[in-house]
């Protein structure tokens, strides 16, 4: 009778064992699927240089500096709270047609283009030069933006 109890035992035993391996494996897999299913994110980044009126071409989508708004960065000469910041309008054209106009910061890192294209593009300013000067004026035509497209796929 002892050794029915003693199989009896071990069958529980090596059941408790496969019962464990498999749990452990199941777990295995379901955290594996997620990370082979998740799909790969490209992004494209397209550098630009634009004077005031001057436009950037890419897939049929045009992105043109139209004017400084405002800009009240601190001048260089000049020791500042707060470093201030430019204001940009530029407008938006798709397959040469307008769509839109957008006054964005200098200051934002990241300004959505979203609701113009329906892909996901957003537009980050690089930097605004020259540079103010409390010794000069800066005329209008003297502007020159440097930004970055980035396009999410």
């Amino acid at each position: 009778m002892q050794e029915v109890l003693c199989i009896t035992k071990g069958y529980r035993i090596k059941r408790y064992f496969l019962l464990k391996s498999a749990l452990i494996i199941a777990t295995i897999f379901l955290f594996a699927m997620p990370a082979s299913a998740q799909e790969e994110i490209e992004e494209i980044e397209h550098y630009v240089k634009a004077y005031l009126g001057e436009a950037f071409n890419f897939e049929g989508k045009t992105i043109r500096f139209k004017e400084v708004v405002s800009d009240s960065r601190c001048p260089r000469d000049v020791t500042c709270v707060w470093a201030g910041e430019a204001k940009i309008l530029i407008e938006i054209f798709k397959n040469g047609k307008f769509i839109g106009e957008e006054i964005f910061s200098t200051r934002s890192q990241n300004f959505s283009l979203s609701k113009f294209f329906q892909e996901d593009f957003s537009l980050h300013a690089i930097a605004l030069s020259p540079y103010p000067k409390t010794s000069r004026k800066i005329k209008a035509s003297d502007y020159q933006l440097q930004f970055k497209i980035i396009e999410t796929r």
